[in-house]
C-alpha cells in the first residue's frame, strides 16, 4: 500500500480537483474468472464462493468519492477508511517514486 499511496500523492499533486481514493477490497469474486484446471479449481474453490461481488467493492467506495475529498488522497479498506502511512505524505518523495516508475516503464 506505500507505493499506491505514495502516487496517490503524487497525482493529487498534479491533479489536485480529482478525488483519488485507493481502494483496497476483500478478496474479489472476479479474480477467479477464467478456465483452470481440476487442482486450481481446488485451490480457488473457497475464495471463489466467499468473495465478494465487485459490485460490494465498488460500492464501497462511492461514499469517498462524494464526500469531498479532492486534493488528498483516501485510502478505503471495506468500506472504512484506512490512514495513509506517514511516509507517504511527502509530495517530494512522491514526485521522486513517480519519477522513477516512468523511468522503469521507459526501459
Amino acid at each position: 500500500m506505500p507505493f499506491n499511496a505514495a502516487l496517490a500523492v503524487d497525482f493529487v499533486g498534479r491533479h489536485p480537483a480529482v478525488h483519488y481514493v485507493n481502494n483496497f477490497p476483500d478478496t474479489l469474486t472476479t479474480i477467479f474468472a477464467g478456465d483452470y484446471d481440476e487442482a486450481e479449481t481446488a485451490q480457488t474453490s473457497r475464495p471463489r464462493a466467499t468473495g465478494e461481488p465487485v459490485e460490494t467493492a465498488a460500492s464501497e467506495v462511492l461514499p469517498f468519492l462524494d464526500s469531498g475529498t479532492s486534493g488528498r488522497p483516501v485510502a478505503v479498506r471495506e468500506g472504512s477508511a484506512v490512514p495513509l502511512a506517514p511516509q507517504t505524505s511527502s509530495l517530494a518523495d512522491a514526485r521522486g517514486l513517480h519519477d522513477y516508475t516512468w523511468e522503469v516503464l521507459a526501459r
